[in-house]
């Protein structure tokens, strides 16, 4: 069932499924859980259910039978995959926090392990997200300013490099290993990327094509303030209004606005043109891997 748009999330409005399947036609089964990682035991974070058990697990439990049939005729789904920013953030990779015998190629194997996890029960269908240019938010920018979500001091300038860094490295780590499953599965399923970390250099460089609130556009700022970053009971205080919400890129120091979220949704919805960029990364990488299902 799609969410509902009264519920939340942290890009401060409502969850973005809620717009793919509201854009799209779609029916949205959401086991994404705000805080996860892919692994607790690669990366132990705050102990949310991850991607490759938990969540894992619910999707058995709904659409798996018995004898481990699968429940849906597999043409008639893909099956999202969105996650990496707490698995390289701070208290993990960035900070040399994530336990000694975890590496990034750990980290990019659990996803695509889980997708051929995903491929074992019947699904043939996917589309793996690439991480976003996190150093581009406010809490992992060069500035050594303190934040609600770190608060302690550290140096700016090296959290910055040493992001963009894992970035990269992760995304090609990823890009590289769907190549190689579309090779292994010889056409019996494909693995599309979507390459997120393009479409958000895109809307930075161009903000003018995807915010339209009240005030110009904003890549740099954030609308959620939080005064002392040592007291998140003041967070809200300060904030922009409503009708200057999707004006901005950031809702907060970390994460995409609302309205960052229903840009990738729209133009990802069949027969919409109105952000036809964003599809077309995608679809870009469609042609460059080879071709494919595009639906």
């Amino acid at each position: 069932d799609v969410f509902h748009q009264a519920d939340t999330a942290a890009d401060g409005g409502v969850q973005w499924p809620y717009y793919l399947g509201l854009y799209g036609n779609y029916t949205i089964w959401n086991y994404a859980v705000g805080g996860a990682v892919c692994s607790n035991s690669l990366t132990p974070l705050y102990g949310e259910p991850d991607v490759s058990g938990g969540q894992m697990d619910w999707f058995i439990q709904d659409h798996i039978g018995l004898h481990g049939r699968l429940l849906l005729d597999p043409d008639s789904f893909s099956v999202i995959i969105f996650v990496g920013t707490n698995d390289v953030g701070f208290g993990s990779f960035l900070t040399d926090d994530q336990p000694d015998n975890s590496t990034l190629p750990d980290i990019a194997d659990c996803q695509l392990h889980t997708i051929r996890r995903l491929h074992s029960l019947g699904a043939r269908k996917f589309v793996l997200n690439l991480l976003t240019p996190l150093q581009l938010t406010k809490l992992y920018s060069n500035s050594s300013d303190p934040t609600i979500y770190h608060p302690a001091p550290h140096n700016g300038t090296v959290w910055h490099k040493r992001m963009n860094d894992l970035v990269h490295t992760m995304n090609r780590l990823l890009s590289d290993g769907v190549k190689s499953i579309n090779s292994e599965w010889r056409g019996n399923g494909r693995v599309e990327i979507f390459d997120t970390y393009r479409l958000f250099q895109e809307m930075f460089h161009h903000p003018m094509r995807y915010f339209n609130g009240s005030i110009p556009a904003n890549v740099t700022g954030h609308c959620h303030q939080c005064p002392d970053p040592d007291d998140y009971r003041q967070c809200g205080l300060g904030d922009c209004t409503l009708d200057q919400r999707d004006s901005y890129m950031y809702w907060d120091e970390l994460h995409p606005s609302e309205q960052y979220v229903v840009n990738p949704q729209t133009g990802a919805a069949p027969g919409n043109r109105e952000v036809a960029n964003c599809s077309r990364l995608f679809l870009q990488n469609r042609e460059e891997s080879g071709g494919g299902d595009a639906s």
